[in-house]
């Protein structure tokens, strides 16, 4: 009897021995592989910073833009947005982002074209004559291919696309600007791009180079005498507390390259990328439509302020003001011009 018992147990626990290797083999096998999960483990973060405040066209964008990479990511990327310069100004974001300090930035592009020329095509004075003009060049084949020209440059970034802010306007001190020749002599604000220079100096002005977040101090201290922006800017910035006039010319149109650090881009996986490229989309046609409706709010705000004149230019001296500007034109075909792109943006514009 105790020989059988002993002989029972014995039985039990080697079946347990071999139970649990068993087991343990099956635990050590690896799972199918599958590269949609490669690199998803842990949150991915990216920081994005802006110069401007989040309660204009942009700054909304940049807001939407995080939200919806989130949502189409389910979670596993988070974009933290840092507005108003709290990161980098517009002087070293550009910078920054090279060499990863930063994953995105959304500069003018303006701004960018010390370090891509034929961008300065955007910048030409009365190309533009409608959003729907604008919005066809900046999110179709046009847009692409100049945000393709980074590639080749080798700046060690990569562009996503263009957003928009609206048309720009001149905001001015003591003079008000009711024709082109106002502008004689007075010193304005520019971003360093070359045409926006040779735009005042064709009307015999003084362009200044200042950034966007030392804008507002230079306006108070009278260092310059007038500005262009959109409506959203003029008013979220405060321009128009420090400024006296501001006449609605119309004359070029605002607007940013949403660019990411390349090797940063590079390192995500190619799902993720998808839905980045998705989310971008879907913010940059909800941005448009949101750029246009806030510049015509926020240009009723301006025109309601006290000891601030809004002056509507008429057609006659928009048109006088247009053709003082053709040597702008000029000087870009003459200095600037390496690609055809101007030809197809005026396939695409109303003459």
């Amino acid at each position: 009897m105790k020989k059988f018992i002993v002989g029972t147990i014995f039985t039990v626990l080697l079946l347990m021995i071999v139970i649990s290797v068993q087991q343990g083999l099956l635990l050590a096998k690896p799972l199918p592989y599958d590269d949609e999960q490669k690199g998803l483990s842990t949150q991915i973060t990216i920081h994005l910073s802006h110069v401007v405040a989040e309660n204009t066209p942009k700054g909304q964008a940049a807001n939407k833009f995080a939200e919806l990479v989130e949502e189409k990511t389910d979670g596993m990327v988070k974009v933290h947005v840092y507005s108003n310069a709290s990161l980098f100004n517009d002087e070293n974001e550009f910078r920054a982002l090279q060499k990863g300090d930063v994953e995105m930035i959304i500069p003018t592009f303006s701004k960018m074209t010390t370090y891509i020329p034929s961008w300065q095509v955007l910048d030409l004075p009365y190309l533009f004559h409608t959003e729907e003009e604008v919005h066809e060049v900046l999110t179709g084949s046009i847009g692409r291919q100049l945000l393709d020209e980074l590639e080749p440059l080798h700046l060690h970034v990569k562009g996503l696309g263009f957003w928009y802010n609206g048309f720009k306007h001149i905001t001015s001190a003591e003079q008000p600007i009711h024709t082109f020749e106002d502008l004689q002599g007075l010193r304005v604000r520019t971003m360093p791009s070359k045409i926006l220079e040779k735009q005042f100096e064709a009307v015999k002005a003084t362009p200044i180079p200042v950034s966007f977040s030392e804008l507002f101090t230079d306006l108070e201290t009278h260092t310059i005498d007038a500005q262009e922006n959109t409506a959203s800017n003029i008013y979220s910035k405060g321009f128009y507390k420090v400024q006296q006039h501001m006449t609605t010319t119309e004359h070029g149109i605002l607007g940013y390259a949403v660019l990411i650090n390349e090797n940063f881009w590079d390192s995500l996986p190619e799902k993720i990328q998808k839905q980045m490229l998705a989310a971008m989309k879907e913010t940059t046609e909800w941005q448009f439509e949101q750029a246009i409706l806030m510049n015509e709010k926020d240009m009723q705000k301006l025109m309601q302020q006290d000891h601030f004149d809004v002056y509507t230019m008429s057609d006659q001296e928009r048109q006088r003001f247009k053709q003082q500007l053709t040597p702008v034109y000029d000087f870009y075909r003459s200095h600037i011009q390496t690609n055809n792109i101007l030809t197809e943006i005026e396939k695409v514009v109303t003459p």
